[in-house]
């Protein structure tokens, strides 16, 4: 099972105590091959592993990631900006194969790689 230290129980809490009304009630990690591993505002779905405290949801994991991360800690890393939420695991999701433009043509779109957008979850590799 996923471990959420106490530290970073307190950051997420008080980074959903500032969302607006309506919003959705829960922080969901999610995974995609260009940007790793995110956070997002979500609501509980089934066969979600959900992290509660005082009854509030404060973290989400499909089950997918909930086995990847079984072994996984989220915690806080103080850095110059600030404290960051950090998931220290050495596993990720096999990559997913790219679709397949049927017009491109062969040796077209290689070159100009895209900067990834910035990460919430900082992610750390055991050695």
């Amino acid at each position: 099972m996923l471990t959420v230290t106490d530290r970073a129980v307190e950051f997420l809490r008080e980074s959903l105590s500032r969302r607006q009304e309506g919003m959705p009630e829960a922080l969901r990690i999610v995974y995609s091959d260009r940007d790793g591993y995110q956070l997002t505002l979500d609501n509980p779905k089934d066969g979600d592993q959900v992290f509660k405290q005082d009854g509030a949801s404060f973290l989400l994991l499909d089950a997918e990631l909930s086995d990847l991360l079984s072994e996984a800690i989220v915690d806080i890393h103080e850095s110059i900006q600030g404290p960051r939420l950090t998931l220290t695991t050495n596993k990720t999701p096999e990559p997913r194969p790219a679709p397949v433009d049927e017009g491109e043509a062969e040796g077209e779109g290689e070159g100009e790689a895209k900067a990834p957008a910035k990460r919430k979850v900082e992610r750390e590799t055991e050695s």
